[in-house]
């Protein structure tokens, strides 16, 4: 090896960091830019990548790349398959109309993530494929079954705009947070919102009615804005942020850990009470303060509450630690 040239294998490996299959799952959907974290300090350098790019990486010595690489494959090409089939048979089972086989909707939607993975992205060719395998059972098959009424009357047009903006927001956010370490800024989201919305106006305004293309791009417009700010999130975690100050207030039982911000990378909207909750376990216990404000700072919502609380928590420990050296 010539002098200043870097050796093949990643100064850090560890493929005992990568989650397991499911996991991988629910980080990517909820905690995207932990995530990216977590791979990253894994030794895989571009979480986000393309499955040459992983492939490579391990090829190079990375066990956490190919560790990464194999539990993926198994989401996209067993586990999402196999989801979308039972799901199909229990809503055949409780009397849903259903048109056409999904299997092969599943097939379908799987082969088309492991192009996406091939061209773009692994983590996007997963998370897309799984959804819309998912979202097909609703948008294609239950729709053309008559499930939301007449296949090209409203209730079906804004089933298969709904599905589309939920696939399209919850993967817009997650692929963004785990690529970069940071959820997508408002702007982005909005601009992928309009594009979103432009493709039922292409696709459908030839091949069906432009009221039926209409809906369809109005309904993904909202689901999409809804799911990639997670609106729908935001009551919940409202209320489970209120819950924990209250019992920690009143009782004085220990709670951060059970503060949204530390389980859901990608709100938008700032918690309530959040702010409050830390100020009371500040004094005792600065380094789970110092944790919480950290989640804060890979939450949208919530930097501008994180970072104070950075500060103060850090002052609060360096003091403690004085205080218990033993003076000279």
């Amino acid at each position: 090896m010539a002098e200043g040239d870097l050796p093949a294998t990643p100064v850090v490996d560890s493929p005992e960091r990568v989650p397991g299959a499911l996991a991988l799952l629910g980080l990517l959907v909820f905690r995207p830019i932990d995530l990216h974290y977590r791979l990253r300090e894994a030794g895989i350098r571009s979480p986000a990548g393309r499955i040459g790019q992983l492939w490579r990486e391990q090829a190079e010595g990375g066990r956490a790349a190919g560790a990464f690489v194999a539990r993926m494959l198994l989401l996209l090409v067993v586990l999402s398959p196999s989801i979308t089939v039972l799901a199909g048979l229990g809503l055949r089972l409780m009397g849903v109309p259903m048109r056409g086989v999904y299997l092969v909707s599943a097939a379908l939607c799987t082969a088309v993530g492991l192009v996406v993975a091939l061209v773009s992205g692994l983590a996007s060719g997963v998370l897309l494929g799984s959804l819309a395998s998912v979202s097909m059972l609703a948008g294609l098959h239950a729709a053309a079954g008559g499930a939301f009424g007449p296949e090209s009357g409203g209730g079906a047009a804004m089933t298969v705009g709904l599905c589309l903006g939920i696939v399209s927001g919850l993967s817009a956010g997650s692929i963004g947070g785990l690529a970069s370490g940071r959820g997508p800024s408002v702007r982005n989201v909005q601009v992928a919102a309009i594009a979103t919305s432009l493709v039922p106006m292409l696709v459908w305004s030839g091949a069906s009615s432009v009221s039926f293309a209409g809906a369809v791009a109005a309904s993904a417009l909202v689901a999409f804005l809804m799911s990639a700010f997670r609106l729908p999130f935001y009551a919940l975690e409202v209320l489970a942020q209120a819950v924990a100050y209250a019992v920690e207030r009143f009782t004085g039982k220990p709670t951060l850990r059970w503060v949204p911000v530390r389980h859901h990378n990608l709100s938008y909207l700032p918690h309530p009470f959040l702010g409050r909750h830390l100020a009371l376990a500040v004094r005792s216990r600065p380094a789970e303060v110092l944790a919480v404000a950290d989640a804060c700072l890979r939450s949208p919502g919530n930097i501008l509450v994180g970072w104070p609380w950075v500060v103060e928590a850090l002052e609060r420990a360096h003091a403690q630690e004085a205080a218990a050296e033993p003076h000279a």
